[in-house]
């Protein structure tokens, strides 16, 4: 895919210029299903598990914070890291797949969804308001600890990859709306921004808001062809001459 191509992925999303650089040579597609989404994106970036990430060209400086993905994860064998930002091995936060289980890291605090997520959409959320941090799993708190972190870091942040030291542990798997804010969601906010759109935050949900990243390519030929197909799923309708359609679509991919 060229750079134009994916540029216009990240586009609708970016709420920060210095958000805008990206390894070269990254691999988007879109992932769909015949039976529709479990998520709100129309599409989602795909990562290959090998050389795919998005890097940001910011340190991570937000002490409280909010982290927040919709997250597919194709292996339970390898650690997964959907964002790192760290200047060291307990300097800084992350998010990332264990084993299948989803993991928050907050400097030394090790919070554990104790279940493991392989072949499904999730919506991962990690919150910290100076006094609490927390792990959501579709809405729903797994895990919590009290403690007092301060967030300093000056390498700058990937989603995707491990990313100091050296380039490994990447993201195999989709990733859809992944977003950073400057301060810790409630659980309401998290329940309701899970199932919207950047287009459909409120200002207050968007209070705080440092990045979205929708990674969907709503418009290409093969999303169109989602949407038909989920339509008409969603209307309980039949999609007459599917493979002369889906034969000009492919054609135009």
């Amino acid at each position: 895919m060229r750079k134009a191509q994916f540029f216009y992925l990240l586009r609708r999303g970016l709420l920060s210029g210095g958000l805008n650089l990206i390894k070269e040579g990254l691999v988007m597609a879109s992932k769909f299903t015949t039976q529709g989404l479990s998520f709100p994106a129309q599409g989602s970036a795909e990562f290959n598990g090998t050389s795919d990430y998005i890097q940001l060209n910011d340190p991570f400086s937000h002490t409280n914070h909010t982290i927040a993905a919709w997250v597919y994860n194709n292996t339970a064998s390898a650690a997964n890291h959907i964002l790192d930002a760290r200047d060291g091995g307990s300097d800084g936060i992350r998010l990332k797949s264990q084993s299948g289980a989803i993991e928050y890291n907050l400097n030394t605090i090790n919070l554990n969804s104790g279940t493991t997520y392989v072949d499904e959409w999730v919506f991962v959320s990690a919150t910290y308001d100076g006094v609490t941090a927390k792990l959501y799993i579709n809405g729903s708190v797994l895990n919590s600890t009290t403690t007092t972190q301060t967030i300093s870091t000056t390498t700058d942040a990937c989603i995707g990859v491990r990313n100091f030291q050296q380039d490994t542990a990447f993201w195999n798997g989709n990733l859809a709306n992944v977003a950073i804010w400057n301060r810790a969601l409630s659980s309401d906010e998290i329940n309701s921004v899970m199932w919207k759109s950047y287009e459909g935050l409120t200002g207050a949900e968007s209070n705080g808001l440092q990045a979205w990243y929708s990674l969907d390519d709503i418009t290409s030929p093969a999303a169109s062809l989602a949407n038909m197909e989920q339509l008409a799923t969603d209307k309980d309708a039949t999609i007459e001459n599917k493979a002369a359609i889906t034969a000009a679509i492919n054609a135009l991919s």
